[in-house]
């Protein structure tokens, strides 16, 4: 999938003169230099015999979470490209259509958005709650792969890589201005950080900064379809489960005015989001996942608790 992308990418870009800014495409190079040499290191560490069974598994875990580490970073830059690509179709919006299914479910945008902003402390505590996705990015894995589950980390890349094509697809031929953007929002962060949008679809940008790209993709939200698979993710950790729950349905109940979404955006993530976990879920099932640890009869995977035998 990531390579049939590249290819799109690369395609579409020739055709229309989109440019990835060279600075940017330099320092993401060297990023990735170093992703993939850890992981090729931990892969090369996990090739050594070991007398004891749990040592060697540990370090597999640790190999195969690292080389899925890889895939989801070379797929997240080039779904970058690919999302400010798709912008620049510029098929009609459909923000006015979803403001009207939003106000038929009883929901008023700026109405919810006013009341939050007017108590300070909520607004803070749902403003950590959706930039948490960044810190659940990187702590995931970790603890998955100390705990034996890389085979479950495989699983949430499947599953990013196919809630984010999804989403963007969707997003061609149903594409929608942020609330932000839709009413008009100027409060610091917010109107801000989806700008991009307005400058592809006019044709005033035809240019990617990874290191300033934005998420331009309001309906359905991809935050949402993230959330469900962080917290399904952390399923076989015991101990992390229930904060797993606890975070990412605050990360959920945050996307409205915290990423300028619409009600519509959120419902269609949650439907969204459970189909791309339920049909991921049994691909993995009928063991066609490749590059993941087999079970090692003599060692606890973790799906029991932190410890190991």
């Amino acid at each position: 999938m990531t390579i049939l992308l590249i290819l799109v990418d690369l395609i579409w870009a020739y055709r229309v003169d989109f440019r990835i800014e060279k600075g940017s495409l330099v320092q993401s190079a060297r990023m990735l230099s170093v992703v993939f040499a850890v992981a090729l290191a931990f892969w090369l560490i996990s090739r050594i015999p070991y007398k004891v069974p749990a040592r060697k598994a540990f370090y597999e875990n640790v190999a195969h979470s690292l080389q899925w580490i890889a895939v989801l970073a070379v797929f997240t830059h080039v779904a970058l490209v690919f999302q400010y690509l798709c912008v620049t179709t510029n098929f009609p919006l459909v923000g006015d259509a979803l403001v009207a299914v939003d106000a038929a479910l009883g929901f008023h945008w700026l109405e919810i958005y006013r009341w939050v902003t007017m108590h300070h402390w909520m607004h803070a505590v749902l403003g950590l709650a959706y930039v948490s996705g960044d810190v659940q990015l990187l702590a995931i894995p970790v603890i998955l792969a100390i705990t034996s589950n890389s085979r479950d980390y495989a699983e949430f890349v499947v599953q990013f890589i196919v809630s984010v094509i999804v989403s963007i697809l969707i997003s061609v031929f149903l594409p929608a201005e942020s609330a932000f953007l839709h009413f008009n929002i100027q409060d610091p962060g917010t109107v801000s950080t989806v700008s991009d949008f307005a400058r592809l679809r006019s044709g005033a940008a035809r240019e990617v900064i990874f290191a300033s790209a934005q998420g331009l993709i309001s309906f359905p939200s991809l935050h949402v379809m993230l959330a469900l698979s962080f917290a399904y993710s952390l399923r076989h950790v015991r101990f992390v489960f229930p904060i797993g729950i606890a975070l990412n349905a605050l990360m959920i109940i945050s996307t409205p005015t915290q990423g300028g979404h619409y009600l519509s955006d959120v419902l269609s993530g949650l439907v969204i989001g459970v189909l791309v976990i339920y049909v991921v879920r049994i691909w993995f099932a009928g063991g066609r996942a490749p590059g993941v640890a087999a079970p090692n009869p003599g060692v606890r995977d973790g799906r029991k608790g932190l410890t190991h035998s």
